[in-house]
């Protein structure tokens, strides 16, 4: 897979995270984003990277953490459990990237 592949699955990723923020999606979708992001991940990791520049490898990493911080929230948000501190971790995140 190349990488202009996977900058097109994360751009998918984000069209649903923002779709998400109008109307709530079921859970299996989220765990289904979040096992979209482990693969692209993993896929990400195995390809050459010879062929980029570090600027759209760097984004192609920013992104991935970025939805991969979101989906945990809005998976947590839906069962009700406390996200104070994933939020913290995200915004940590921010910070230093």
């Amino acid at each position: 897979m190349s990488t202009e592949h996977i900058k097109t699955d994360i751009d998918q990723l984000e069209r649903k995270l923002f779709l998400h923020s109008l109307q709530p999606l079921a859970m299996v979708e989220l765990e289904q984003m979040q096992e979209k992001v482990k693969v692209l991940k993993e896929t990400f990791l195995e390809t050459c990277f010879e062929d980029n520049s570090v600027a759209e490898l760097e984004e192609i990493r920013y992104k991935l953490a970025e939805i991969r911080y979101s989906i945990i929230i809005a998976t947590k948000e839906q069962l009700y459990q406390n996200v104070t501190d994933d939020i913290r971790r995200l915004e940590s995140f921010y910070r230093t990237a």
